[in-house]
């Protein structure tokens, strides 16, 4: 399993779109076969700050994703809310190990 974790910085102006289209974001990538998990979290302390935890069952899945139409679109329509670039990491699972588990 791939772990991604996205930090993106918002706008205060574009925060209630942001969140608009990346629920829409989100709907699709849990529909993906080899999308196990895709959070979305909201910085409780530091405004515009949020968090997409996202959980692959293989680096395939990863790739298959950003080929996606609702990717594309959430990538169209959020970059000129940001207020800098996106920061990624990826992680590789220690526990759970069982894809059901997740």
């Amino acid at each position: 399993m791939i772990i991604r974790i996205i930090t993106v910085s918002v706008k205060a102006e574009f925060i209630a779109e942001f969140e608009k289209e990346t629920t829409l974001n989100h709907r699709g990538s849990i529909e993906e076969p080899g999308v196990l998990r895709f959070d979305v979290l909201k910085d409780t302390e530091v405004p515009g700050r949020y968090v997409l935890y996202e959980v692959y069952i293989d680096e395939q899945a990863t790739r298959l994703h950003k080929e996606t139409q609702h990717y594309a679109r959430w990538k169209a329509a959020v970059e000129p809310m940001m207020a800098g670039p996106r920061e990624s990491a990826a992680f590789s699972v220690v526990a759970p190990t069982d894809p059901s588990a997740w």
